[in-house]
């Protein structure tokens, strides 16, 4: 099971044991016949019914709703659903026929991968060096055709009118803001926006401006 969807019942099995519900298992095998066919997130309890529950990182759509139910109905329980509601108006209205009971987890609750989070944090740790001016740059100033790059590429919204701008091809440009990346200037640049967040910040330090 992929990290995300762990985090994910983690977040629904505390929301539900706030709501009251008792956690009886935590992914048990569902099997018929004695042969396994799948398996269910949750099993849990109130005062009075047991539920089969299925939790959903993102919002249900109709397949959400139909394999929860299927799911419980075999393990004769209750269906329920945890989730950030529904995808589309289909599958609230399949939920509501087949008796799929839905709790829903806040768009608050933000689910990451330990990779998302990392440059999550790198991004941020950049953009404070970046604004104060403590992120190491190369002491050698950038030549006066590197400044006339780092121009175009902050006042322009792509990288075609940024060429355009400088009289040169797309493909040019971009041999030219390789090298910038191997000379340290443009290193930790990824995409466009980034470009250009990165040249204006660079010329603000040299003392270019931007314009």
């Amino acid at each position: 099971m992929q990290r995300k969807g762990m985090s994910a019942e983690r977040i629904a099995s505390g929301i539900l044991e706030e709501k009251g519900f008792k956690i009886l298992e935590t992914n048990p095998k569902i099997t018929v016949q004695g042969v396994e066919i799948g398996e269910i997130d949750l099993i849990v309890q109130d005062d009075n019914r047991t539920y089969a529950v299925e939790v959903k990182a993102g919002k249900a759509d109709v397949g959400s709703v139909r394999q929860v139910y299927a799911n419980a109905k075999l393990l004769g329980h209750v269906p329920m659903l945890v989730c950030k509601g529904f995808a589309n108006e289909a599958a609230r209205v399949v939920a509501g026929e087949l008796g799929v009971d839905v709790i829903e987890m806040s768009e608050f609750y933000m689910l990451l991968e330990p990779e998302e989070l990392e440059i999550i944090v790198r991004k941020a740790m950049r953009d404070v060096l970046d604004e104060f001016g403590m992120r190491p740059i190369p002491e050698e100033p950038p030549s006066e055709e590197d400044i006339k790059v780092l121009t175009a590429l902050s006042n322009s919204d792509t990288i075609e009118i940024a060429a355009l701008s400088l009289g040169i091809s797309e493909r040019e440009l971009g041999t030219r803001i390789g090298k910038l990346k191997e000379a340290g200037y443009l290193k930790d640049a990824g995409n466009y926006e980034s470009l250009r967040e990165i040249s204006a910040r660079l010329l603000s330090r040299y003392g270019k401006g931007s314009t």
